[in-house]
């Protein structure tokens, strides 16, 4: 039996890379051909010593493809099995008729290969008949209290169909008297299958060929009072065998005992536990560390208020709500509001190259209101400097995508935000290599695990993919609120609340847009007019409402509340903000700001070097399987 659990994951791996291979780059290769046949004939015997016999003849007819493909066969036959030297000797191989047929042989530890042909390529129907003979062939089982012949004939390690299959066993006279009531089962399908198969027998069997019953006599048996039983199976698909038991009364044979079964190897549960764990608790407890560092550290509730604090700055609340790309355009609101710059607006007035940012005055500004100022208008920046907002909207300068990118670092200045817990990077590092870790050791050690089905390693695998996949692709917060930015975050929290009681015209509140006094907290009160069209937003949450991307919906509020006579000519008050051209300037400012600054040999087959071995329980009386005795082997082309 040949492990194929490691190509199989190497499959599963690489699946996906051929949908993009042409098809015409693909290649058959030696194993791409059908067996019309598999003819066996198993010549069972008992030597002078008591020891199990057996001679072997197999006829396989290849259906090579008509293409230079296919140089001939190779056949695996199993040296020793379960411990057991089974004195395995390849005695000749020919074609129809006996014509002769190049041939030689190859080994390792467990296995003795036998290849066929030269350099000259085969195709179409091909026949072989492999001649070979083995030793201790019978094991002794002591759970159905028989010695048993429990063979596979086929071999589960093969990659082609095969239609029919005929096989044969031929016991000697003096073995056939030996033979156990009942004790004659068969078994097909792939290894480990308990599919039952029809075994007819015994019947007199006196038609031995003369290379038989030469081999019989050379060890002192006879083919006198032979019988045979037959299996008559197929069409067998790859990797599919037929496998005969047959029992025998304990002591008919010099027969061995099988080793008894090793410990249940638990240990090799460990990797595709730790797969499938770090699959399936790598992605949500990383989304849970996420979760936790956005949390709030402020325990106390949200409590609507329509009034915003005084010392607190429109860049520091997009810091703290950790939106930099409105802050530019909040805080721009806000020096309007409260008429340190005006918003000119001139032709449609539906795009950022309608409107002029235009500094009216510069006394009474913080530090924050001065990094703003000097991020629109420049550093000699005085009343009545001037400048299009689409300056902002295409090419932003330099200085606005600094201060989008600084607005962290003021944050954890103030106290309001500080950087994550070094501890999480680590987290990230430790799944992420586990993940590599076990993916490799599931990858390249496959081969080697015999207990697990092959789908719980494809799901440990596919598990590590996606952990690894999650510990870099799951975006992390560069910082983290602290206990005084969590309330400054429940204050504006509060204020976003009413602004939503608002606009769903929620009279919960103490006050409601419609309610509320229309009056500028700037110099110009709401009836005057500036020279010019000026654009003078003015009310004290808006700089807010766009802070939370709600600008729209406030000023269509506000806008509501202007008299009929006088909407003509405040028509424009909003236009900025309904238009959504300052925030499209800002969050073109924010786009720039987010982007990263750069900075085997000679037969043509290979064949596993474990080697196969009897089943630690017998099957002459039923509750065996396929693949479960001794022989079989693998076949393959060259």
């Amino acid at each position: 039996m040949r492990s194929r659990r490691m190509p199989a994951l190497l499959a599963a791996v690489v699946a996906l890379l051929f949908v993009l291979v042409p098809a015409g780059a693909a290649h058959a290769d030696v194993d791409d051909f059908e067996f019309e046949s598999f003819t066996g004939d198993y010549y069972l015997s008992r030597a002078t010593t008591g020891k199990a016999q057996l001679y072997v003849e197999e006829t396989m007819v290849a259906l090579f493809p008509d293409a230079d493909q296919n140089k001939g066969l190779v056949r695996a036959l199993p040296k020793r099995q379960s411990g057991i030297d089974l004195d395995t000797q390849v005695l000749e191989v020919s074609g129809p008729e006996g014509a002769a047929v190049p041939w030689w042989t190859e080994e390792d530890e467990d296995w003795v290969y036998v290849l066929t042909g030269d350099d000259d390529y085969v195709q179409g129907r091909n026949s072989y008949t492999f001649r070979y003979t083995m030793s201790d062939v019978v094991i002794r089982y002591p759970d159905t209290g028989a010695d048993e012949f429990y063979w596979d004939t086929v071999g589960t390690d093969h990659a082609q169909d095969v239609a029919d299959v005929a096989i044969t066993v031929h016991l000697t006279g003096t073995v056939a008297r030996d033979l156990l009531d009942g004790s004659a089962s068969c078994y097909e399908g792939p290894e480990g299958s308990t599919e039952a198969c029809e075994l007819a027998g015994p019947e007199p069997d006196g038609d031995w060929s003369y290379d038989a019953a030469s081999w019989a006599a050379w060890h002192g048996a006879s083919a006198a009072g032979a019988v045979a039983f037959t299996v008559q199976a197929g069409p067998l698909a790859a990797d599919e065998n037929v496998s005969v038991a047959l029992g025998f009364t304990v002591g008919a044979f010099a027969a061995a005992s099988p080793p008894p079964p090793p410990p249940y190897p638990w240990w090799q549960w460990i990797v595709p536990v730790l797969g499938i764990a770090v699959g399936v608790l790598g992605l949500p407890l990383l989304l849970l560390v996420r979760a936790r560092l956005r949390r709030n550290p402020d325990d106390n509730p949200v409590l609507v208020q329509y009034w915003p604090a005084e010392d607190e700055s429109l860049t520091l609340s997009a810091g703290v709500l950790d939106v930099p790309a409105r802050a530019l355009a909040a805080h721009t609101v806000d020096l309007a509001v409260r008429d340190k710059l005006e918003i000119h607006g001139t032709g449609d007035r539906d795009a950022p190259e309608d409107f002029d940012l235009v500094l009216t005055d510069v006394s009474g500004l913080d530090h924050d209101d001065k990094r703003v100022v000097q991020t629109l208008f420049g550093r000699k920046s005085k009343p009545g400097s001037r400048i299009a907002l689409q300056t902002f909207a295409s090419a932003a300068p330099k200085r606005a995508v600094t201060y989008v990118r600084r607005i962290d670092e003021f944050t954890i200045q103030r106290g309001y935000r500080t950087a994550r817990p070094r501890w999480v990077e680590g987290l990230r590092w430790g799944i992420g290599v586990g993940a590599v870790v076990l993916g490799a050791l599931l990858l390249f050690g496959a081969a080697d695990v015999d207990v697990i089905p092959f789908p719980v390693l494809a799901a440990a695998f596919l598990a590590c993919v996606l952990a690894f996949i999650a510990s870099f692709a799951v975006p992390m917060p560069a910082t983290v609120l602290t206990v005084a930015g969590g309330m400054h975050a429940h204050e504006l929290d509060g204020i976003r609340e009413y602004l939503r009681l608002a606009e769903e015209d929620r009279l919960r509140a103490a006050q409601t847009p419609r309610t509320a006094d229309l009056v500028s907290s700037g110099r110009r009160s709401f009836g005057d007019e500036a020279p010019g069209t000026v654009v003078n937003v003015y009310e004290r949450l808006l700089p807010y409402a766009v802070l939370f991307g709600m600008e729209e919906e406030w000023a269509a509020v506000i806008r509501a509340q202007l008299p009929t006579d006088r909407l003509e000519a405040r028509a424009g008050l909003f236009d900025a903000l309904s238009s959504r051209s300052l925030a499209d300037a800002s969050s073109s400012v924010g786009r720039l700001a987010a982007t990263p600054v750069s900075t085997s040999s000679g037969s043509g087959s290979s064949w596993s070097s474990s080697s196969s071995g009897w089943s630690s329980s017998g099957g002459s009386f039923g509750g065996g399987f396929s693949g479960g005795g001794g022989g079989g082997g693998g076949i393959g082309g060259r």
